[in-house]
């Protein structure tokens, strides 16, 4: 293409009328940002409960040690892994001699090697959820030194408890607190829902194939 050519192609595209995008339309506003605490409490259990996931509440540290005690002898637990800073009232070594229950502190892992041999062979790992999504029955994690990935995806029983000041009804409220400070952005955060699932063998649905079988989520209410 000569000089000349070029130069007539580019003014024509200089000149060429300019359209203009539209506005982009208001985002529409949610129906779960309507919820109070109970319709959040429901709309959460509703959507875990449809992939598989099962949620209780209580209203305190003491009672959330009564579910987990529950949980483990209905599962036949006998080793669980801990990561998180754990709520008022949950003496987990108290539990696991109490309940026969043998418990790792992530924490307290000597190496790496150590936390990844306690997380694949502990029958269920509890972590403390930084957050949860009622929309659709989501769990968030933000994973630091005190509380690694691999306790919340290496065995096969997951158990998060969660404040119940954590529980918010929709993502973007989530998404606005673990990112709003960008001086304080986590590596590393994740959204769980449900058991693993994936239908990537002959599009057959198969529970737990890269992560927990089963997950629960105990509410920590406090005195209502």
């Amino acid at each position: 293409m000569n000089q000349d050519a070029r130069e007539g192609i580019l003014n024509r595209l200089k000149s060429a009328p300019r359209n203009n995008p539209d506005a982009r339309p208001p985002k529409p506003v949610l129906s779960e940002t309507g919820l109070d605490r109970e319709g959040m409490l429901e709309r959460f259990t509703s959507e875990l409960t449809a992939q598989t996931g099962t949620t209780y509440r209580v209203q305190s540290g003491e009672e959330a040690l009564a579910v987990l005690a529950r949980i483990a002898a209905e599962e036949g637990l006998r080793s669980i892994i801990v990561a998180g800073k754990a709520l008022p009232g949950m003496d987990l070594k108290a539990f696991g001699d109490r309940e026969g229950v043998a418990v790792t502190a992530a924490p307290e892992t000597a190496d790496r090697e150590a936390l990844r041999q306690a997380a694949f062979t502990a029958d269920a790992g509890v972590t403390f959820a930084d957050f949860a999504v009622a929309e659709t029955g989501t769990v968030g994690l933000i994973f630091r030194q005190d509380q690694p990935r691999l306790v919340s995806i290496a065995p096969p029983v997951h158990i998060a408890v969660i404040p119940v000041d954590k529980l918010h009804p929709v993502y973007e409220d989530v998404i606005g607190q673990v990112f709003g400070e960008t001086d304080h952005i986590p590596s590393q955060f994740a959204f769980i829902t449900g058991p693993s699932a994936t239908a990537d063998i002959q599009a057959v649905g198969f529970k737990g194939m890269h992560g927990p079988v089963k997950v629960f989520a105990i509410f920590v209410t406090g005195r209502e």
